[in-house]
């Protein structure tokens, strides 16, 4: 996956007036008649999370093709008669509409279609999955912040855990690791972040130089990263999602490297994620 830095929308140098010019209409923007100031803006995007409001609506968030969080209020989604009540579902690909003025934090959710769900039904461990990617994601993303690479990672993801639902967890792994690098909190294996050597096994994953050789890094052989770490990290960095590894118990290195990146992740999100616990209560 190729990394690419994110771009923020809009120039602090721009002068006020400049701000508040109308939006650009494009091929997905249009006024509508009537309503002067106010526009529809329609993006492909994927669902994250949709959280109940009044009158059997929900406010739904969004992670939009250029990798930036939009959210929308939903009207009667959560009727029983509702039409789109399953585009909303965790990590559906859509192609969602937006009413309301420009510069407006929350917008009218105008229409939805469903483009793919990778949903498969009965199959607990991919449903939870879904949960703690959408929770991930709609954590990491930020409005007005643009990452494709963050859409890109999470389409990956979708398509791979509706091929292949029994990998979830694999594919969870898969995520956390590249969702570390579009953070910028994860240094590539290749090279011990002390002393250069590519081929001595890893020692740790310090804060200051990254991974730690054990050829330079002293440490207590109970408390080191267990033989195979590099070439599993060189695994999850050289496939896609659809590659991911599978999970297994046995495999000491795969289970070490999971849980250390996996405390980072969360930690650096501000402590444990609601799915997550049921994932754990749950497997």
């Amino acid at each position: 996956m190729p990394p690419r830095a994110a771009t923020k929308r809009g120039d602090a140098r721009i002068p006020p007036v400049y701000r508040q010019a109308p939006a650009r209409l494009g091929p997905g923007n249009r006024v509508e008649p009537g309503q002067t100031g106010r526009v529809i803006r329609t993006h492909a995007a994927i669902v994250l999370k949709a959280v109940p409001f009044a009158e059997g609506g929900a406010v739904v968030s969004f992670l939009s093709e250029h990798g930036e969080r939009m959210s929308g209020l939903a009207k009667g989604v959560k009727k029983p008669t509702a039409k789109w009540v399953a585009a909303f579902e965790p990590l559906s690909q859509v192609r969602v509409s937006f009413f309301g003025k420009e510069h407006t934090e929350l917008k009218r959710v105008t229409r939805c279609e469903l483009a793919f769900s990778p949903l498969t039904l009965g199959h607990l461990e991919s449903s939870l999955v879904m949960a703690c990617l959408a929770d991930l994601f709609d954590r990491v993303a930020r409005e007005g912040v643009e990452d494709d690479r963050l859409y890109r990672l999470l389409s990956a993801c979708g398509r791979a855990l509706k091929a292949d639902p029994g990998n979830a967890l694999g594919i969870l792994a898969y995520a956390e690791h590249w969702l570390l690098h579009c953070l910028g909190l994860l240094p590539h294996p290749r090279l011990c972040g002390r002393c250069g050597n590519a081929e001595a096994p890893l020692a740790m994953l310090s804060p200051e130089r990254g991974w730690c050789c054990q050829a330079c890094t002293p440490v207590d052989p109970v408390e080191a990263l267990p033989p195979g770490s590099r070439e599993y990290l060189r695994q999850l960095r050289a496939g896609g999602a659809d590659a991911a590894p599978k999970m297994d118990v046995a495999h000491e290195a795969q289970t070490a490297i999971t849980a250390l990146l996996r405390a980072r992740l969360l930690q650096e999100l501000g402590g444990s994620l609601r799915s997550y616990e049921v994932l754990w209560r749950t497997l």
